[in-house]
């Protein structure tokens, strides 16, 4: 097991990276490039998004009938059981028939309630059973519908339809996020806190207006100077973009300023 420290220079970051070899000859660089490799981005965003979404939330819960109706056939699953079974019985007494010796009568003839012949007749009605066991299953499908089987209600599948809409919605919201830190950026030195100050921009009071031409959005500046100077220029981005609702009230302008 080893114990790796990764250095990021740009962000001046570190993190620690375990590493298992066993006997395998990996040079430490190898299991660095190994590390590396992983997919951290994407978990980072699904981590991200169930931290500030309800990711696995599912609007509109409904079942509908499903169209595959067909089932693993339960008479088949109990006579593979029961086969595996009797071969078990079957193993067993032939272990117990070579540890017992037959017993014969004066005349030279078998005795028929000894031990070893009560142990061959139980063995040859067990292989019996297994035969026609084996025979029955082979008879069996290997699924049968719903509707053959009794006390069995029918199958059911979750509609997904609402869901798919949901996460279609989420999509835009996140990737509309991504878009606006990206704006912070250039006027943000801090790297690491620049998703911090997008929260807490759009999470400032604020005040909405709404005429019949656009739509006024007014925040509150946040204290720090630095961090309100980059409040306001996400501010006059969104403004300029001179975005339009569709709901038609006179090509309604979204126009969002800071209360400086």
């Amino acid at each position: 097991m080893r114990h790796i420290i990764v250095w990021n220079l740009d962000a001046n970051r570190r993190t620690a990276g375990l590493a298992y070899t066993a006997d395998y000859d990996i040079s430490t660089k190898d299991c660095m490039i190994g590390i590396l490799n992983r997919w951290g981005a994407s978990e980072n965003t699904f981590k991200h998004i169930k931290d500030r979404h309800p990711f696995h939330y599912h609007p509109g819960f409904k079942l509908t009938i499903s169209k595959k109706q067909d089932v693993a056939n339960p008479i088949l699953k109990e006579l593979k059981t029961f086969i595996v079974k009797m071969r078990k019985n079957i193993t067993k007494l032939k272990v117990k028939l070579v540890d017992t010796k037959p017993v014969f009568n004066s005349d030279g003839s078998e005795r028929k309630n000894s031990i070893y012949s009560n142990l061959k007749k139980k063995l040859s009605e067990e292989e019996l059973t297994l035969r026609k066991a084996c025979e029955d299953a082979k008879k069996e499908p290997e699924r049968v519908n719903t509707s053959d089987i009794e006390d069995y209600r029918e199958l059911k599948m979750v509609d997904n339809e609402d869901k798919k809409l949901f996460d279609l919605i989420t999509s835009y919201v996140w990737n509309a996020r991504k878009e606006m830190i990206d704006w912070i950026q250039p006027h943000w030195n801090l790297k690491n806190e620049v998703v911090d100050l997008f929260y807490a921009i759009t999470e400032c009071h604020g005040w909405v207006r709404s005429t019949k031409e656009e739509v006024r959005v007014r925040l509150e500046p946040l204290e720090q100077p630095s961090r309100q100077s980059a409040q306001e220029k996400l501010c006059r981005k969104l403004t300029l973009l001179a975005a339009i609702l569709p709901n038609d009230k006179k090509r309604a302008l979204p126009f969002i300023e800071t209360t400086l």
